[in-house]
């Protein structure tokens, strides 16, 4: 791999075929397997999920799921096809939209409230951040996030506008590298609440700034 430029960032489509259901299966579970300290859900749960389980998990227009796609043979990917299972998935991030946390019973930090504002129709959360162990340090995974914030921006809705809109996402206070990628991003930090069952810190990013 000769970096960051020979891979190929591709947004899973908001109505999965079968092949891309099968390669996200399969790069999940091994995200699972080398670092599931990341996950809520286990390698073990994840591995009894029915086909479709999994294609619930990337199949709405609510939420969408970025992947990073290793170069062949040394020639440029242009972008996963049916015909083409043998086309390698390395990295991941998935951005939730507001009516999909709102389902799961997201309410934001009250230290982002303070920034941001209680508007649960402008929060979008980053969940899933990873990256293949022998794909990393290329930039993929800053490369996915911005594809990510790509697809927030370009989702045009006339009462929500983008630059009322707040991203969010998790960290575990020891990863200084990830917060310190996210930091170079304009993300900021911000302690969990006070009480809080879930002690790990928030970062946040304001679109509009």
């Amino acid at each position: 791999m000769d970096g960051e430029s020979s891979y190929t960032i591709y947004s899973i489509p908001a109505i999965p075929g079968h092949h891309h259901i099968l390669q996200y299966k399969e790069l999940h579970l091994k995200a699972l397997k080398t670092n599931p300290e990341h996950f809520a859900t286990t390698y073990e749960q994840a591995l009894s999920l029915s086909f479709e389980e999994w294609k619930s998990r990337i199949q709405s227009r609510d939420k969408v799921t970025i992947v990073a796609v290793a170069p062949l043979q040394g020639s440029l990917v242009k972008g996963p096809k049916e015909s083409d299972l043998q086309q390698k998935w390395v990295g991941m991030v998935t951005v939730i939209g507001p009516k999909t946390l709102q389902r799961f019973g997201f309410t934001p930090p009250r230290s982002v409230q303070g920034h941001s504002g209680y508007d649960l129709e402008s929060y979008f959360c980053i969940v899933g951040v990873w990256v293949d162990p022998d794909h990393r340090r290329k930039g993929l995974a800053r490369k996915m996030m911005e594809g990510g914030i790509g697809w927030i921006q370009a989702d045009d809705v006339p009462d929500q506008p983008v630059e009322k809109r707040t991203l969010v996402l998790q960290v575990t206070e020891d990863n200084q590298e990830a917060i310190g990628m996210y930091s170079s991003m304009g993300f900021n930090f911000v302690k969990a609440d006070e009480g809080a069952e879930d002690k790990r810190p928030w970062m946040y990013l304001k679109l509009g700034d």
